[in-house]
């Protein structure tokens, strides 16, 4: 039988973990596939599965000495592991603790990636193989000597929206995902958008907000523009309108559900332009306090069409799950037959 251990380090890291899992029991159901939450311990055991280290202490130093005790024990255990991440120290400390290199899984979607000397010589000192959703960091670690495959788009993998349309008619739908933590600039911004898109364009302005965000935090920056708030009549789909003068702005916090149905995507969040790329949307890249200049892209149909093939051509399109599991299972990670051999396995099953 072939073991797995899938250590994630952060919220959606551990998403990654959940996704390969299922991929790879999908494939090959005699894998046997076992969790490690170095943030959240005992996480994955709620939702069922098997999960190493999950009674850890809540005191940091404890918890830490359990861990690598927990690690230790499973030294001479014949097992493939997966770390997914970019923290380099853990993977320090899982190879060191493990006697053995492990397969690196780097997100670049979800959080920038710093190169330095020293996360070279980690790298290159204690991953066995690297798998990277980023085309070009790919390419700059094999210059380095580092064996690393580009898989795909990881975020795009983990959307699951559910059959929620938005009544939009015949408009195209333009989404926009303001960050939560910044939300205040983005939603001033948006506004500007909205009122900035040039004449001819039938849209359909789609605002998602965070989940942090309140409806009178949005009012209260709305109005200071001069917009007025109108109430929903579409249930819970979409919250309230923005309106001003003709132009209308839905608001919806059905985040997957929104970025599922747009044509274009408008956000300063690189997770959320990672995954509409990956999901084949039309990206408009944000040029911040210059709402106007943003919005004339709208008719810029040339530049956006060069953009978002450079984008596309670095980050790829969903799939990125299946590829690793492929890999994982049996090796092949850069196979032209990949899609046949997929479909034969999925025939068997």
């Amino acid at each position: 039988m072939r073991c797995y251990l899938l250590m994630a380090d952060g919220e959606w890291e551990e998403r990654i973990a959940l996704e390969l899992r299922r991929k790879m029991k999908e494939l090959y159901g005699k894998s046997k596939v076992f969790f490690l939450s170095f943030r959240h311990p005992g996480v994955f055991a709620e939702k069922g599965f098997a999960e190493v280290s999950k009674d850890r202490p809540t005191q940091p130093l404890k918890a830490w000495y359990k861990l690598c005790q927990d690690l230790l024990k499973r030294r001479n255990l014949r097992e493939r592991r997966i770390f997914i991440g970019g923290n380099l120290w853990l993977l320090a400390l899982v190879t060191l603790l493990g006697g053995r290199r492990v397969t690196v899984v780097l997100p670049l979607g979800l959080r920038p990636f710093p190169v330095s000397s020293l996360r070279l010589f980690f790298l290159r000192r204690f991953a066995r193989t690297v798998l990277v959703d980023d085309a070009t960091f790919v390419q700059f670690l094999r210059l380095k000597n580092i064996p690393a495959y580009f898989v795909g788009n990881i975020l795009a993998d983990l959307l699951h929206p559910h059959d929620t349309p938005f009544l939009h008619g015949k408009k195209a739908i333009c989404a926009l995902f303001p960050r939560e933590d910044h939300h205040v600039e983005d939603l001033g911004f948006f506004l500007d958008f909205v009122e900035h898109a040039p004449n001819g364009t039938s849209l359909y302005f789609l605002l998602a907000l965070p989940q942090g965000v309140s409806l009178e935090t949005v009012q209260r920056i709305a109005s200071e523009k001069n917009w007025v708030f109108l109430e929903s009549l579409e249930g819970e789909v979409v919250e309230g309108y923005l309106v001003r003068e003709r132009v209308y702005l839905n608001l919806t916090r059905f985040l997957p559900e929104a970025l599922d149905q747009a044509t274009y995507v408008v956000s300063a969040d690189q997770r959320i332009l990672v995954q509409a790329v990956g999901l084949g949307k039309t990206v408009i890249p944000v040029r911040m306090g210059k709402a106007e200049e943003t919005a004339a892209l709208l008719l810029h149909s040339v530049s956006l069409f060069e953009y978002n093939q450079s984008m596309s051509a670095r980050f790829g399109r969903k799939g990125a799950i299946e590829r690793i599991a492929v890999f994982l299972l049996w090796g092949v990670v850069e196979d032209p037959a990949l899609s046949h051999r997929l479909r034969t396995i999925h025939k068997r099953g």
